[in-house]
């Protein structure tokens, strides 16, 4: 078996027991060696991935646009996938209601909602038994207008941009592949098996939570990544970068890999385009209005993350390192929390000096566009294992985005390094 097909399987069970390690062997090897093992899982399918990359042999890139046919595949596929999701969460949002004593997320959206609708301001204090400033940023919640004007439940609005951007994305990037009929089939039921596998191993794992939107934006991120599209790149880094703060030290990063690789101006135009989104999206309609607002959502997010770690009951879910420091570290609650942050900022900082070198070293060898989502994945799963507060729903993002990895993994000479332009 020649060496890049060792690679390539080595990429798909990687990816199999990361997806294994995250729903029914969660936790399989304790609180203490489930987060360790399903982070190197992570890491894994990376190295696997950039290994088939370098030791795949190369040809000429294919320029022939995909046939109608696989387009009414994929449509297929997309839609059957859709009903299938639906058949799972459709029971679990019925018999689940909106209950603030069980979750404050979506009572906290539709609050921002309202307030939007009415013309008050969004970012005040919201007072429920408890008093709360707003700490979501809005692409979080805006899309929820919509639902609110047509009385739908905001779970069902999440799941739908799911299926529809986000596996719409995976799905464009895939028919634009050129491989054959059998990867194409498989692959193009990867994501609708993937959240359906999640649904069915833990069913109220979106059952107080809008995590399908953020999914989504992510998703529309690593396809941008994939693609040479300008105006892609820029709307993934701007829905990524309103709604969540999560891709915040990566994007420096993929702004200098555009510089080198797609050349000055793409990198100048992505970067103009993004930050005209995000002044746009939240700091003319919102933090504009009051500057305070960013310091007092992370005063809100340090009061919550000490009341999690109190209770404990979220850290120890085998996807997180949070447990691992709250039993093995010495020093008040606050201290330990401190300490994970500093550790995430050293190892993400390290992921993303590791991921430049490597960029560098290899970027004429592998195309920016795979390097890019590499990096991209390998630094989210770092991030999101040293999260202060390791949701399941929020870390179930980093699964989604390794199905990208898996899509490009057997691809045609399409991924081949291409000519700069530096103009």
């Amino acid at each position: 078996m020649p060496l890049y097909r060792v690679w390539q399987v080595a990429a798909y069970l990687a990816c199999w027991l990361e997806v294994r390690l995250f729903t029914d062997l969660r936790n399989y090897f304790g609180p203490m060696k489930s987060p360790v093992a399903f982070y190197l899982a992570s890491v894994a399918l990376c190295a696997f991935t950039l290994l088939y990359f370098l030791h795949r042999p190369t040809g000429a890139p294919t320029t022939a646009e995909p046939s109608g046919r696989r387009y009414d595949v994929v449509l297929t596929v997309l839609l059957l996938g859709g009903l299938a999701a639906a058949s799972f969460q459709g029971p679990v949002i019925a018999a689940t209601p909106i209950d603030i004593n069980a979750s404050d997320v979506i009572p906290i959206l539709e609050t921002y909602v309202s307030r939007f609708r009415a013309g008050e301001t969004v970012y005040k204090y919201i007072y429920f038994s408890y008093p709360l400033f707003p700490n979501h940023l809005p692409m979080q919640w805006l899309p929820y207008v919509v639902a609110e004007h047509i009385g739908a439940d905001y779970r069902w609005m999440g799941l739908m941009l799911l299926l529809v951007l986000g596996f719409g994305a995976y799905q464009w990037v895939l028919i634009r592949q050129h491989q054959s009929w059998g990867q194409l089939l498989l692959k193009s039921v990867l994501p609708a098996a993937l959240l359906c596998w999640i649904l069915y191993k833990d069913p109220s794992i979106y059952a107080h939570t809008i995590e399908t939107t953020i999914i989504a934006y992510y998703c529309i991120l690593a396809a941008g990544v994939l693609t040479r599209s300008v105006l892609w790149q820029a709307v993934g880094l701007t829905v990524c970068l309103t709604s969540r703060y999560s891709v915040v030290l990566w994007v420096p990063l993929y702004g200098l890999i555009l510089w080198f690789s797609a050349g000055r101006s793409h990198a100048i135009k992505v970067a103009l385009l993004t930050l005209l989104g995000v002044v746009v999206v939240y700091v003319w309609p919102f933090l504009s209005k009051d500057w305070t607002i960013f310091t007092h959502a992370l005063r809100e997010y340090r009061i919550a993350t000490v009341g999690e770690w109190t209770r404990e009951y979220h850290l120890f879910n085998g996807v997180g390192f949070a447990g691992i420091l709250l039993r093995h570290s010495s020093g008040t609650i606050q201290e330990k929390i401190d300490l994970l942050q500093r550790l995430l900022l050293m190892c993400g900082g390290g992921v993303l000096l590791v991921s430049g070198a490597l960029y560098w070293w290899l970027r004429h060898r592998i195309d920016y566009r795979l390097l890019s989502l590499i990096s991209l994945k390998w630094y989210l799963a770092t991030f999101y294992a040293f999260l202060q507060i390791p949701y399941t729903y929020l870390t179930s993002l980093v699964l989604f985005i390794s199905l990208f990895l898996i899509l490009v993994i057997g691809t045609r000479s399409v991924m081949e390094p291409a000519a700069v332009d530096h103009a």
